[in-house]
């Protein structure tokens, strides 16, 4: 939890972040003994000088972003396990972590199946469910918004996705249609049209599923808990932040799909334009509201749809950055730091990024030519990535160990920079998860 302090107000962006940042840093740890205490406290010393920017002895290694599933799958879990069996997945995540020392804390995500078997959720498929017990989750795209209904949704985005978007996407939760719109609720009378639906069978019966989901949530999140706790107490600090993403991300994954948002952009461009526009203050407050509840310093942004494969640069500058500057812009000036996970190429949006105010942004490139990023970005934000998936996959430890001894060569010298993969994969060898981790200890 991060409390403002009294003078907040008074503060200028830099300042704001600063209390964030040592909120985070400073949280407080039970430690199963000293030495764990002491190299947790170099660890997240060491991050938090990259973080600033500051003079650190060496960049760090971070496989959050790569070898999340890898880190349990080395010890036989599946799929399955990462979705529904999250308490079997403690002691190869504390083996891993002892016998491995990386710098920061490396899990698989927290799905929760039994919340997503209880709710029906229609946007993907897992393992245990609809995908072999070997496979994790997959992403299914729909419309779950028409085309015919982005005015609809501009016009109040947060009655849409409470009465249309989640009724669509969780059947289970189909009775939210009943609930009246809030915002006229101000007189006594108003009062019947807010709570009838409490009284009637359909709603009181969605009411115990959301209850049921709740209990199974909250049996999953002790057990994470108490795996992230253990790893904390046992010398490894996280790298603090929550999931976002951007205005055009969040209409084009979940409400429109790819298709849809992307012939969007021809065929309905001005109520494309407002549906992003009206999303930035709900993001804005959302992301705010997380990071306050979770102490969180930074927001992760997966970034999807704006790479250069996706759309052309005039395209990104219409549709994309604008309404996503803007949100970045007021957490900028909020004290959260953009942790931008850049997925597939960013070659000709540099210039856009380095709009961005000083230490504003962790740019984590997936697959953009390194070279220009450290000629245009390095000296104004911290830098992370791209050891390719791919070759932590397919490659020798040889290769793993020149590619990164390439980046050391091109970022060691920098203000801030994280050795990181450019995105998940699932297979490798131990050989080249050490090959990664100690590429930053020459």
């Amino acid at each position: 939890m991060f409390v403002r302090p009294d003078n907040w107000k008074e503060l200028s962006p830099m300042e704001r972040r600063k209390v964030r940042l040592d909120n985070w840093q400073n949280a407080p740890v039970e430690f199963m003994s000293p030495e764990a205490e002491a190299n947790y406290k170099e660890r997240i010393g060491r991050l938090r000088k990259i973080y600033d920017m500051e003079p650190h002895d060496r960049p760090l290694a971070d496989g959050f972003m790569g070898a999340n599933e890898y880190v349990v799958r080395r010890k036989g879990m599946n799929g399955k396990d990462m979705v529904y069996n999250h308490e079997k997945l403690r002691e190869p995540l504390l083996e891993f972590h002892n016998e491995f020392q990386p710098d920061t804390a490396v899990s698989p995500l927290p799905y929760p199946g039994k919340v997503m078997d209880i709710l029906n959720y229609q946007t993907y498929i897992w393992g245990g469910q609809k995908l072999p017990d070997e496979l994790t989750i997959q992403a299914v795209e729909g419309e779950y918004m028409m085309a015919d209904e982005y005015r609809e949704f501009a016009a109040d985005p947060t009655n849409f996705w409470l009465k249309k978007y989640i009724p669509r996407v969780m059947p289970a939760l189909a009775p939210l249609q009943m609930l009246t719109e809030f915002p006229r609720v101000s007189e006594n009378v108003d009062l019947i049209d807010m709570i009838l639906p409490f009284g009637l069978p359909p709603f009181q019966a969605m009411l115990q599923t959301l209850m049921e989901a709740g209990n199974e949530l909250m049996k999953m999140l002790g057990a994470v808990g108490q795996t992230g706790a253990m790893i904390a107490a046992s010398g490894f600090p996280s790298m603090g932040f929550n999931i976002v993403k951007t205005p055009f991300d969040y209409l084009g994954d979940t409400l429109r799909g790819t298709k849809g948002i992307l012939t969007d952009m021809y065929r309905r461009p001005n109520d494309l334009l407002a549906a992003c526009e009206a999303y930035v203050p709900v993001l804005i407050n959302a992301v705010v509201n997380a990071s306050d509840r979770n102490g969180a310093p930074a927001a992760l942004y997966v970034l999807h749809k704006g790479a250069d494969t996706f759309m052309s640069q005039a395209q990104f500058e219409k549709f994309y950055w604008p309404t996503w500057k803007q949100v970045m812009m007021a957490l900028y000036e909020e004290g959260i730091t953009s942790y931008l996970f850049i997925e597939g190429s960013y070659n000709k949006r540099l210039q856009n990024l380095a709009e961005m105010p000083e230490k504003s942004l962790v740019c984590h490139f997936d697959q953009t030519e390194m070279g220009p990023v450290k000629e245009i970005l390095s000296d104004k934000y911290i830098i992370a990535g791209n050891v390719p998936a791919s070759l932590m996959a397919t490659g020798t430890t040889d290769e793993v160990r020149a590619y990164c001894d390439n980046l050391m060569d091109m970022f060691g010298d920098t203000p801030g920079y994280i050795m990181a993969h450019g995105c998940y994969f699932e297979n490798t060898t131990d050989d080249k998860m050490r090959a990664f981790i100690d590429s930053v200890k020459r």
